[in-house]
């Protein structure tokens, strides 16, 4: 029998979050597709998403620029942002060892730049993020990185209603 380590602890426990959050598997939601067409507009992103990170897929609560309602989470470059526990800026995603042989990198769409605020709930969990991708690299932007994480505030707030 496997001993379960801490990070699969606190995994679980988020999991487990999610899932009390009752977001999962619901119709797209009106306010978040605005916030994920605020996002990528704001940076003239190619797509802009709310998403939220299960076990296996992530999952697109609201979105703009994408038609895909969820992908797995193997590709996910929302679970690293999770991982890093804040604001995640991916400058080139060809220059990134976390994400640069992503299959969305190598092929299509090509994807360049990812730039994710992570959405927690009303205790702290991590549940997902609101994120935009770009098919161009970008330059970090203070101003613009503290409107997504703003925007994935309003979506923290929105959650805990």
């Amino acid at each position: 029998m496997k001993m379960l380590t801490q990070t699969d602890h606190e995994e679980l426990l988020r999991l487990a979050a999610l899932v009390r959050s009752s977001v999962l598997d619901t119709a797209r939601d009106p306010e978040f597709d605005r916030i994920a067409e605020a996002a990528k507009t704001l940076f003239g992103a190619t797509a802009g998403m709310v998403t939220f990170v299960g076990q296996d897929r992530q999952f697109y609560k609201g979105r703009a620029g994408v038609d895909i309602a969820e992908t797995p989470r193997a590709v996910s470059f929302c679970s690293h942002c999770l991982d890093y526990r804040s604001l995640l800026w991916i400058e080139d995603t060809r220059d990134d060892p976390r994400v640069f042989d992503n299959p969305f990198v190598t092929g299509a769409p090509h994807i360049r730049f990812y730039a994710g605020a992570p959405v927690r709930d009303a205790d702290g969990w991590l549940l997902g993020t609101v994120c935009v991708v770009d098919l161009n690299p970008r330059p970090f932007d203070q101003i613009l990185s503290a409107t997504l994480l703003s925007l994935a505030d309003a979506v923290s707030a929105r959650l805990a209603n």
